[in-house]
């Protein structure tokens, strides 16, 4: 080879090795040769080539949903020079970006007092996906409880459920409290996950043959396992009934009080959905389809204490009570988190003033109160192995968030 051909072959070469690389994790399995590609039917809508899909506004096209409608804008700032943000993980130091290099993240969102410092999208998304909350959902359903309270619609978290909900009369369901079902608390049997006889796998079931208020009656007759209010066991069938409840007490749907009370008036960008089952029913252990700078807004909602976009959107008082450990045994209850986290009204305490809404699959809103920081992720994370560390490797860039931003007060 002639030198001035091998002097430009071996610089290209030395441009390709330092370049970038802008390969995605696990994009080939992902479906990045098909366009992260249309799942062909909701059996099929959870698996690895179509997750990407689905959990950006795909399981619109399987499930009925309600129409969230947005307010006016309210204006998230943009910082001209994003701060660095760097982590510790297993005895090594680390980066955002390498954390987003071996993470299967869709989305990630850092912001403090209202400015975004860093806004990523990956695998072919943007800031018009809608994303799927999974069970953050939860938490925002706590959110509207305190609202009907202030509304006085919902007397007292002392009420019981069946004052709402005469249909309880005679079930298991008939002792229970709002407190109870807002800390999961209900003392009786359930099996979460989707395995073969697990009962979260019958509620979905029912809510697709069915719906309606015999998604909750279909387990009339659950065992009690402990007194309620004693005993702490996770349970998306809890979220179920007090969405019913706050449905009956506030007399409209529960997508239609979430637009009225804080989409609106917390200045949304963008229509948000609530998957519904059969009947119409939102799905209150979950399922709202929103875009990550709107998750973001709710997380500023959190931070400045229920106070967005010039209002006093949520009581301060109920943000205290809903972030308060209501018994000893609420105080470690994740197992993926060491330590366990603690559990308020249907929202995660991950460490002291802080506060966390999480979702399957690595959905989280993560907001830090004294520093007004805020992060949000939407992501498709993998089954076991990886489980675990996720999770814990989140928790470690947490921490790194929350040192970066403190650190520019």
């Amino acid at each position: 080879m002639q030198r001035p051909l091998l002097n430009l072959f071996l610089a290209t070469l030395a441009m390709a090795i330092n370049l970038p690389a802008w390969a995605e994790v696990d994009e080939v399995s992902l479906g990045k040769a098909r366009g992260y590609p249309a799942a062909p039917s909701l059996g099929q809508a959870g698996s690895n080539e179509h997750i990407v899909w689905t959990n950006s506004g795909g399981y619109e096209k399987f499930m009925p949903f309600k129409t969230i409608k947005p307010g006016t804008p309210s204006r998230l700032a943009r910082s001209d020079k994003p701060i660095p943000i760097d982590y510790e993980f297993f005895g090594k130091k680390l980066t955002l970006k390498d954390y987003l290099e071996q993470r299967r993240v869709t989305s990630l969102l850092i912001m403090k007092d209202g400015v975004i410092h860093h806004e990523h999208y990956q695998y072919e998304r943007n800031d018009r996906h809608r994303f799927n909350s999974a069970s953050m959902g939860k938490s925002l359903v706590g959110l509207l409880v305190g609202l009907a309270i202030q509304d006085g619609a919902i007397r007292s978290v002392d009420d019981l459920a069946v004052q709402y909900l005469p249909e309880l009369q005679g079930t298991a369901f008939d002792k229970l409290t709002v407190k109870h079902l807002l800390t999961m608390s209900t003392g009786l049997a359930w099996r979460e996950g989707t395995a073969a006889g697990a009962q979260y796998r019958k509620m979905l079931q029912i809510m697709e043959e069915t719906g309606g208020m015999e998604v909750v009656l279909g387990f009339r007759n659950n065992p009690v396992l402990a007194a309620p209010g004693t005993s702490y066991l996770y349970s998306s069938l809890d979220s179920e009934l007090l969405g019913r409840v706050l449905a009956a007490a506030v007399q409209k749907n529960v997508a239609a009080y979430l637009e009225e009370k804080i989409w609106k008036p917390m200045g949304a960008e963008a229509e948000a959905t609530w998957y519904t089952d059969r009947k119409g029913v939102e799905r209150t252990h979950c399922c709202i389809g929103a875009t990550t700078r709107d998750f973001a807004r709710i997380g500023a909602l959190l931070a400045n204490q229920g106070h967005w976009n010039g209002q006093q959107l949520v009581p301060k008082a109920w943000l205290q009570e809903m972030t308060t450990l209501h018994g000893e045994h609420l105080r470690k209850v994740a197992i993926d988190k060491e330590p366990p986290m603690g559990y308020g009204y249907q929202i995660w305490m991950p460490a002291p003033h802080q506060i966390a809404l999480r979702g399957h699959r690595g959905q989280v809103i993560l907001v830090d109160p004294v520093n007004k920081v805020v992060m949000v992720q939407t992501a498709v994370y993998g089954p076991a192995p990886n489980a675990m560390s996720n999770f814990r490797e989140l928790d470690a860039l947490w921490a790194g968030v929350v040192s970066a931003m403190a650190a520019q007060q």
